[in-house]
């Protein structure tokens, strides 16, 4: 082998070493393709997102060998290269930080399009926090492989952070916010939520700020923190829709009231709509200046917006027959005038 590196040139050699990572590289690309066939014919995806992962930093590889091979066979002949084997001897680290990186993503990409109890925010919030201390430790090591010195930096690094978490208070309470959203759950990517000020549907939780849609689409982009400091209210996780509404009986018809009520009663305990393991009320409840009025109070099965309406329509209409039947009329506002002769 000596013999024959010394008979050709270096640039020779180089070429015959491309030629050799070359199909190197189409050889890993077809086993790789292989495997990958084989593992779309299994149940479990998460092979597949495996497979997906590794194959670049794979290739890189084989370059990777290529090229410090190449550096380190002809430096002596080659001078500059001596320099270059110094830097290059720690690409191997990336590579495989890159492949583990990967890796990572792509268990995160197979929990979430699968069917799990594990939320998809919480899956998404220590995936980016597992890559970020990977890289944290890979900067680190490089760094001590450099000649730095990693207590000094670490030293350094909480004196600075003191004084950056004061400069960026609002970032940091903004990225603790948004961590205690993921741990708490009070509403995740999908949800219905409303306060005071805003309401519609949640796109994304980012790391300093939640994007919401509101009901006339249009994108608001809340701050973490401000999640801390007011109540949310998440009307997507309600298990019933409530129906409650008060209806105004004319005084005429205060004889029909106590049937009126027993026959709406009856009517919504034989609903099929209504949730009878929840409270349901009909009473009369106060004399309004110009009605007798009627408090109704169930809950629906549906919690569909849609099918809600249709349900309380439907029921309020069966009321209006109720009353009907009975010669009653619904109340509105009169007045009655006497004239002293």
């Amino acid at each position: 082998m000596n013999d024959f590196l010394q008979n050709i040139t270096p640039y020779q050699a180089i070429g015959a070493l491309f030629v050799v990572a070359f199909i190197a590289h189409i050889a890993l690309g077809f086993i790789l393709n292989s495997v990958t066939k084989h593992a779309r014919k299994t149940k479990n995806q998460l092979d597949d997102h495996l497979i997906k992962a590794v194959s670049p930093p794979l290739k890189v590889l084989i370059w990777f060998g290529l090229i410090f091979l190449s550096i380190s066979v002809f430096k002596d002949q080659i001078k500059i290269l001596a320099g270059v084997i110094t830097y290059i001897d720690i690409m191997p680290i990336f590579i495989i930080a890159w492949g583990v990186v990967r890796m990572i993503s792509g268990v995160e990409a197979y929990l979430i399009e699968k069917d799990t109890q594990i939320n998809n925010d919480s899956v998404r919030l220590f995936s980016r926090l597992t890559r970020i201390l990977i890289i944290i430790a890979i900067a680190l090591g490089v760094a001590q492989y450099l000649g730095f010195s990693v207590s000094g930096l670490l030293t350094f690094g909480g004196v600075g952070g003191i004084v950056m978490g004061f400069a960026a208070k609002d970032m940091l309470s903004n990225i603790f916010g948004g961590l205690m959203i993921q741990m708490d759950k009070p509403f995740s990517t999908g949800d219905w939520i409303r306060s005071e000020k805003f309401e519609g549907t949640v796109e994304k939780i980012g790391w300093r700020m939640t994007r919401i849609r509101t009901f006339s689409k249009n994108p608001v982009y809340i701050p973490n923190s401000i999640f801390a400091t007011i109540p949310i209210e998440t009307p997507s996780r309600m298990t019933n829709r409530r129906i409650k509404e008060v209806i105004g009986i004319r005084y005429d018809d205060i004889e029909q009231l106590p049937i009126i009520i027993s026959e709406i009663e009856k009517m919504l305990k034989n609903h099929a709509d209504i949730d009878h393991s929840q409270l349901l009320m009909v009473y009369f409840n106060h004399f309004s200046a110009s009605s007798l009025d009627l408090d109704v109070y169930a809950f629906t099965n549906t919690i569909n917006k849609t099918t809600y309406q249709k349900v309380k329509q439907k029921i309020l209409l069966d009321i209006a027959q109720i009353i009907a039947k009975h010669k009653a009329e619904i109340a509105y506002p009169t007045q009655t005038l006497h004239i002293q002769k």
